[in-house]
């Protein structure tokens, strides 16, 4: 079951009257947990970024503008990894007990509770945030679930709950030293909070998971290459450039550096295909364009393990409209670029604009297909074109290649119409 389709059902028995518009999310995330080896659970990394790096990015990506970190003690790499995630925007304040916490806190702030070494999809943490009475997601009692605290008889808690200030404030004047993430999660479970279910299912497939050691991140980020899929649209990049990218996977999530400048490299490889061709280099400009769409299926592949920002996003969409418009006026950058400063002959004046205009009626069709989506790979896209590109201009046929392009791209268009809307076989 995929993630985008996470089934969370609000028992109609805990159910409780909205709140109203509150004035600020706030976290309470936990880092005090400290593995066999003497490292924190929150700093264990999967697929080159730590737990609580990816907790921070979920939570800003969902409305929290200041994250309590719940420790023990602030060793050095703690502090590190906060400087880090405070340069996303993103406030970050350690506390050690409940009257800490509630000097970040105004009235009527609400607060989500994510536990220590939780790795959750962006759907969780949508479905606690949104605003309504505390919330609690659980899951079932199951031998997939054991690193979760226990709820009830038959169910456990999911790493993720949503409380009120008021249950902070409960937990600041109770006498004595408390776990702060449990006795909360605890005032919240008497309290009635609202419960969103969970299936364990999830946990199976690793789609949300308390990291306990290294070789538990370890196992996780290894299923997670096996499962992630070639992604998007299109021919090219089905079938060739998410492929090899896959191939190369395990490398490309070592290291946190190759996600922080993907991004640039992509940019400056886009650039140069368009400086080439205003050059006259234009077999040169092809090849390096292919380059570039390697660069960007590489940012795609990140993204399915890396919490990306929505600027991140937008970056990503720019570079990708930028290669569809260099590809549409690509025969004029030639032109200009000539001793002559001719207009290109019409198979390629013409051609190459309905060629980009069929990738993007391919990308439309493909979005507005939703979640009957089927074939996809049959679908043109603007690696295909540059792949069969790059050897036309190598070898000076470009003008035919140009023609034939647009017509093999709506050839595919129909094909998929065709085949998408078969009924599947029962």
């Amino acid at each position: 079951m995929p993630i985008a389709a996470l089934p969370l059902k609000l028992r109609g028995d805990d159910q409780q009257p909205a709140w109203g518009a509150p004035v600020a999310l706030i976290a309470l995330v936990g880092a005090s947990e400290v593995l066999p080896d003497g490292g924190l659970r929150a700093l264990v990394t999967v697929a080159g970024e730590t737990l609580i790096e990816r907790q921070a990015a979920r939570l800003a990506d969902v409305g929290v503008t200041h994250i309590a970190v719940a420790v023990g003690a602030v060793p050095a790499d703690l502090l590190a990894t906060c400087d880090r995630i405070r340069r996303r925007r993103v406030k970050v304040t350690p506390v050690r007990s409940a009257a800490d916490l509630m000097g970040l806190v105004e009235g009527d702030d609400r607060i989500i509770l994510v536990a220590d070494g939780l790795r959750a999809g962006g759907t969780h943490y949508a479905a606690i945030a949104k605003p309504g009475s505390p919330a609690i997601l659980v899951t079932g009692d199951t031998m997939l679930t054991q690193g979760f605290e226990r709820i009830d008889a038959t169910r456990r808690w999911g790493g993720l709950a949503c409380i009120s200030d008021a249950m902070a404030a409960e937990l600041a004047a109770m006498p004595g030293e408390w776990d702060m993430m449990l006795t909360l999660l605890r005032i919240a479970v008497q309290s009635g909070a609202r419960r969103l279910y969970c299936e364990p299912a999830l946990f199976e497939q690793g789609e949300i998971a308390i990291v306990a050691d290294r070789p538990t991140a370890a196992l996780i980020e290894q299923s997670s290459l096996q499962q992630v899929e070639y992604g998007g649209m299109g021919l090219g990049r089905s079938a060739i450039m998410m492929p090899l990218i896959r191939l190369a996977g395990p490398l490309l999530v070592k290291s946190p550096t190759t996600a922080r400048y993907l991004p640039y490299i992509a940019a400056l490889l886009w650039v140069i295909v368009a400086l080439l061709a205003a050059s006259g280099l234009a077999a040169a400009g092809a090849l390096v364009a292919i380059l570039g769409g390697f660069a960007l299926a590489a940012m795609r592949f990140l993204s399915a393990f890396r919490a990306e920002s929505a600027a991140q996003d937008r970056t990503r969409d720019v570079i990708r409209t930028f290669a569809w418009v260099l590809l549409a006026i690509f025969p004029w950058l030639l032109s200009l670029a000539g001793p002559d400063h001719r207009m290109p002959p019409f198979s390629e004046a013409a051609l190459a604009p309905c060629l980009a205009a069929a990738i993007l009626l391919a990308r439309w069709l493909y979005e507005d297909s939703g979640d009957r989506r089927r074939f996809h790979w049959l679908l043109p896209d603007a690696d295909q074109a540059w792949i069969m590109l790059a050897p036309a201009l190598v070898f000076g046929f470009a003008p035919l290649m140009f023609a034939i392009l647009p017509l093999l791209a709506l050839l595919q268009i129909l094909l998929w119409l065709r085949l998408a809307t078969r009924p599947e076989a029962r």
